[in-house]
C-alpha cells in the first residue's frame, strides 16, 4: 500500500516540482501542517536548492505563506499551504507569475482525441494556434506513432492537400498531451517516458518551467 493517499498524487511522469508539490500537500494534511525547504526536500527527494526556488514562486503566487514560529525542527522560513491547486503542481516562475507555455499543445491534444479524424488546419482553428504550430505537432506525433496518417497530404501551401490524421488507438485515452520540449524531445507525461530524444527527468522539469514548443 502506498504511504501517501492516492488523491494527493499525480499519475504518470513527475517532475521535481510535481514531487515537491505532492510533499507540500502531504505535509499540509498531516501533523501540524507546517513545512520548510528541508522537510520538503526530504519528503520529495528533490535537492534543496530547487525546492527553495519553487517555494519562492509559490509564496509569491499565494499558494503557500510564511508562518512566524519558533520551532527547533525548522531552520527558518516556515510555511503553510494557503491555496490548494489540487493534484497538479502550480506552474509558476520565481516571481509568482504563471507559466503559460504548453497550453496550446494541451488544447491541440484535446482536439485530436475528441475527433475521429482531422487535419492540421482544423486543429489550429479549434485550438486557436497557428497552422504552422499544429502542422509541426501533427508531424512530430506522427513520427512518434501517436498519430496515424489516414490520407497522406500532397503539395504545400494554399494549393496543397493537408494530411488527414487520427490518434492511434493505443494513445487515444491518454489525458495528458505529449510535449515537444526545447530539448527537441517528445515527452509523454502519461508514462514519464521520452518516446524520441533525450531523457524523461530532464524533459519533465523542462515542461514545468515552460520549455515546451507551443
Amino acid at each position: 500500500m502506498s504511504r501517501k493517499p492516492a488523491i494527493l498524487e499525480l499519475s504518470g511522469g513527475k517532475s521535481g516540482r510535481q514531487r515537491v508539490w505532492e510533499a507540500i500537500r502531504f505535509l499540509a494534511n498531516n501533523g501540524d501542517h507546517l513545512f520548510d525547504a528541508g522537510s520538503l526536500s526530504l519528503e520529495s527527494r528533490v535537492n534543496i536548492c530547487p525546492v527553495r526556488e519553487y517555494l519562492k514562486g509559490l509564496d509569491a503566487a499565494g499558494y503557500v505563506r510564511r508562518v512566524d514560529i519558533d520551532d527547533v525542527r525548522f531552520a527558518k522560513n516556515v510555511f503553510e499551504l494557503a491555496r490548494d491547486n489540487g493534484v497538479e503542481a502550480p506552474r509558476v516562475r520565481r516571481d509568482g507569475t504563471p507559466v503559460t507555455q504548453g497550453r496550446g499543445t494541451e488544447a491541440m491534444w484535446g482536439v485530436m482525441t475528441a475527433l475521429d479524424n482531422f487535419n492540421h488546419w482544423l486543429v489550429a482553428e479549434i485550438a486557436q494556434v497557428k497552422p504552422s504550430t499544429a502542422s509541426h505537432y501533427c508531424q512530430a506525433l506522427g513520427k512518434a506513432g501517436y498519430l496515424q496518417a489516414l490520407t497522406p497530404g500532397k503539395g504545400k501551401g494554399c494549393g496543397g492537400v493537408a494530411t488527414v490524421w487520427a490518434v492511434a488507438a493505443l494513445h487515444r485515452m491518454k489525458p495528458r498531451a505529449p510535449m515537444i520540449t526545447r530539448l527537441k524531445s517528445i515527452y509523454d507525461p502519461n508514462i514519464h517516458q521520452i518516446v524520441w530524444g533525450g531523457g524523461p527527468d530532464e524533459a519533465a522539469d523542462a515542461l514545468e518551467v515552460g520549455e515546451v514548443i507551443e
